[in-house]
């Protein structure tokens, strides 16, 4: 402890004075929680509060394992450990996420706009926010940075509101041009969320707005379940639902036979296991074309409604002097340049080359996109009614 507090036994309801600099070292158990400090030790059932007390330090301050952070704590047990939970006002919390969602040396209007954002999401999440990516990322005052302190305290009790609530606000790192609409990649009821429609993002300048990964067949039929080690890739489709071009199926051709996933993003995203540990370890998003790329040569068939590809000659219908033939075993195929002996087992996939646009769900705003607004001389709630279509940024 840093500064002064006081320590709440839950189960008791008894309060004790802590001087500035104690340490105190909390112990799980199966039915209660202990914790020893100044040679003395308590235990409850219910776990314990660190409170700030009236006449506090003007920056008090608790250490969690090396980290510092505002406020105070909550000390339970949760899944057979301990949980602490840190509590702490809407706009410590956000000094401590803005920095780790947004670098702080961006344009000043841009951190404005994740301020914002942020505060939106933290104001609808408040009950389930955690220190990671899942909700938000929080590192407490350790992570906090005077410039995107400066942006939190410039907005501090601004929301973005639609039709005077306060809506639950998403935010990405790079559209890759356009947003999503939330209907097409989350499989969400799009009417409930009127505000978190596509719209162009025409200055984002990113790493990730484009990006290209080449997947070996055994990586995706692994992806899919299909454990087999000597089964075959025949072929992959994709199909498109999004009203950009978002993915939401997949289907492969295999010799264990044919499966489609369907799905949201970020089951979608997962089909594409990544080994490096960018992009969380899946496909940056759900946007993008695949490249089924195929041993030996590509075969082609003529149908009366045009040139077709295939992956193999067997079960296709052939005209012959002697009448219709289908096709069960390997065949002679005139060519320009002779006779060709085709197999018709199908041609195996050597690899697959996905090829995308941008980093995330897509949705709402778009933090590259924000800082290229920014940069051309937009302000913050200029940024944020752009993103959130039919939303106004209002105390």
């Amino acid at each position: 402890m840093n500064g002064n507090y006081q320590i709440l036994n839950k189960e008791k309801m008894t309060i004790t004075p802590l001087a500035s600099g104690t340490t105190l070292t909390f112990q799980y158990y199966p039915s209660r929680v202990s914790v020893t400090y100044n040679s003395k030790s308590d235990f409850s059932s219910t776990g314990f509060i660190i409170q700030e007390t009236k006449g506090a330090a003007p920056l008090s301050l608790v250490t969690v394992n090396k980290t510092r952070y505002r406020g105070g704590l909550d000390i339970s047990t949760q899944n057979n450990s301990l949980q602490v939970v840190n509590i702490l006002g809407m706009e410590d919390y956000l000094k401590g996420v803005v920095p780790s969602e947004m670098p702080a040396s961006w344009p000043m209007e841009a951190l404005k706009a994740q301020a914002i954002s942020a505060r939106n999401y933290a104001y609808v999440n408040r009950n389930k926010l955690t220190t990671n990516p899942n909700t938000q990322t929080y590192k407490g005052f350790d992570g906090e940075n005077q410039r995107t302190n400066q942006a939190v305290d410039a907005t501090k009790g601004l929301y973005i509101k639609y039709q005077g609530k306060v809506i639950e606000t998403f935010y990405h790192s790079t559209s890759g041009g356009r947003t999503a609409n939330v209907g097409d990649v989350w499989n969400s009821n799009q009417s409930a969320y009127p505000y978190l429609v596509s719209v162009d993002d025409p200055y984002e300048s990113s790493p990730h707005s484009r990006w290209s990964f080449t997947f070996s067949p055994s990586t995706i039929l692994q992806s899919f379940g299909i454990r087999n080690p000597s089964a075959a890739l025949y072929n992959m489709s994709i199909t498109k639902t999004g009203a950009n071009g978002e993915v939401g199926a997949v289907t492969i051709e295999t010799s264990e036979g044919t499966k489609t996933v369907k799905g949201n993003e970020n089951q979608i995203r997962k089909l594409f296991p990544l080994n490096s540990g960018s992009y969380y370890g899946m496909l940056p998003s759900s946007w993008f074309d695949i490249q089924v790329n195929k041993e030996g040569k590509q075969l082609f068939i003529q149908t009366p409604q045009g040139k077709k590809t295939v992956a193999s000659l067997k079960g296709q219908t052939v005209q012959t002097a002697n009448g219709t033939v289908t096709i069960s075993e390997d065949v002679n195929v005139q060519t320009a340049t002779g006779v060709t002996l085709i197999s018709s087992d199908p041609a195996k996939v050597s690899s697959i080359t996905v090829t995308g646009r941008g980093w995330g769900h897509r949705i709402g705003m778009s933090q590259y996109g924000a800082k290229a607004f920014a940069e051309k001389g937009w302000t913050a709630k200029q940024i944020l009614e752009h993103y959130y279509k039919g939303a106004k940024v209002s105390y």
